[in-house]
């Protein structure tokens, strides 16, 4: 099978590109796309003006036979240097990818865009997500645009406000008791029986959306990419598809280096971090997660396998951090001008132990990615006990008066 095609992340068996809702049925591991790259020109993006992401990185996405209209704006985030935590916590240079300027918040989008765009050249009617409420917000979204019926399977203890904000895009959404992966697992055959298509957090066209932050961080450093890139890790379905850009970066001879990938996890749901740590060559299912997001626990994550075997070939850092270390990274996020959610400051939580264990050189160039907003899980704010002044309006130069520094 020469052409495009997807293929087992682990023993490489071939299955046809348009296939959906699948596993490997030999290794039950994850499938990714496989393509003709041929030969990109070296000044490729510097050529580039189109915003729509198959357009704009046509060479890497020559299997689609994309449609603009389904697009919400996805991509094309900020990248920001850092003003003051650089020199905090002894770093060379610093910046952060902001993914909470996507359309519904966070990186999801990336996925959904490139999803939508397979379910809908594959004709199908019906789209839909396992999530814990960013991703359900995301499919919620491209489906409505898609004029698709949407269904959005959550987790039995994810929030009312996450809730709203997805049912809000006319998508019917289910809360699931349940085991979160058993519940994984039988949304394939769902999938299968009803002609849904489940954009899910491995599904490998989820995968290639991810891989343009690759991209868009060879544009934006003007080729001179970090040295590393702390990244949250779930599902890891992210991490694989970054990774992935880069692996394709280096294959059309458009750059040669890679950063190095820091992973990061909370310590309430780390089954990625502590199999690595162990030595092993699979994940363990993590019990009883318990974390301040629930986006960071997923106790058996689709891609972690293919994490650890990816961190091992190209020397990775894997790190889990506590709720305090996030906490403190939220702050320091928020003195940036970046209100991120928990699941997203762990990233810069991470490379901060990193920096403190010494595992990386204070001459070094990182990027956080900031995969998602703060406005996602407001409750998380009551861990910090701020206060506001009541003040009557004459007594109000007197309060200044005191509160001004």
């Amino acid at each position: 099978m020469s052409e495009s095609h997807l293929a087992c992340v682990k023993c490489g068996h071939q299955y046809p590109i348009n296939l959906i809702n699948t596993r490997c049925q030999d290794c039950d591991e994850p499938l990714e796309v496989k393509f003709e790259l041929g030969k990109v020109a070296k000044d490729w993006f510097q050529a580039q003006h189109a915003d729509f992401f198959a357009e704009r990185y046509a060479p890497f996405y020559s299997y689609l036979n994309p449609d603009p209209t389904l697009a919400l704006g996805e991509g094309q985030t900020a990248l920001v240097p850092s003003a003051h935590l650089k020199a905090k916590i002894g770093l060379k240079d610093l910046c952060f990818k902001n993914e909470t300027q996507n359309p519904t918040w966070t990186f999801k989008d990336r996925g959904t865009a490139c999803s939508i765009q397979n379910a809908a050249a594959l004709g199908y009617k019906r789209f839909g997500t396992l999530s814990s409420g960013n991703m359900g917000a995301s499919v919620a979204a491209y489906g409505g645009r898609a004029g698709m019926q949407t269904f959005i399977m959550l987790k039995d203890n994810v929030p009312r406000e996450k809730i709203e904000a997805l049912t809000v895009y006319g998508a019917l959404a289910f809360k699931v008791s349940g085991d979160y992966g058993q519940l994984y697992d039988r949304l394939l055959e769902i999938g299968a029986d009803y002609n849904i298509y489940f954009s899910l957090s491995d599904d490998p066209l989820r995968v290639e959306g991810y891989k343009t932050l690759a991209f868009e961080l060879f544009e934006q450093m003007q080729g001179q990419l970090p040295d590393y890139l702390a990244v949250p890790l779930g599902s890891g379905g992210l991490w694989r598809g970054i990774l992935k850009g880069f692996e394709e970066l280096r294959a059309a001879d458009i750059t040669s280096t890679m950063p190095k990938l820091i992973g990061v996890q909370a310590q309430g749901n780390s089954p990625t971090v502590d199999a690595f740590e162990k030595g092993l060559e699979r994940i363990e299912r993590f019990e009883n997660s318990l974390t301040l997001d629930h986006v960071l626990e997923n106790p058996y994550p689709p891609s972690g396998n293919q994490v650890l075997r990816k961190l091992r070939t190209y020397e990775g850092i894997l790190l889990k951090v506590n709720n305090q270390e996030i906490l403190d990274a939220m702050l320091l996020l928020s003195r940036e001008g970046i209100f991120a959610q928990p699941a997203s400051a762990t990233a810069l939580a991470g490379l901060i132990q990193a920096v403190k264990k010494d595992l990386i050189a204070s001459d070094s160039r990182a990027v956080v990615i900031v995969t998602g907003s703060g406005l996602k899980y407001p409750p998380v704010l009551k861990e910090f006990n701020f206060s506001m002044t009541s003040v009557e309006l004459g007594q109000l130069p007197q309060v200044l008066e005191s509160a001004i520094k």
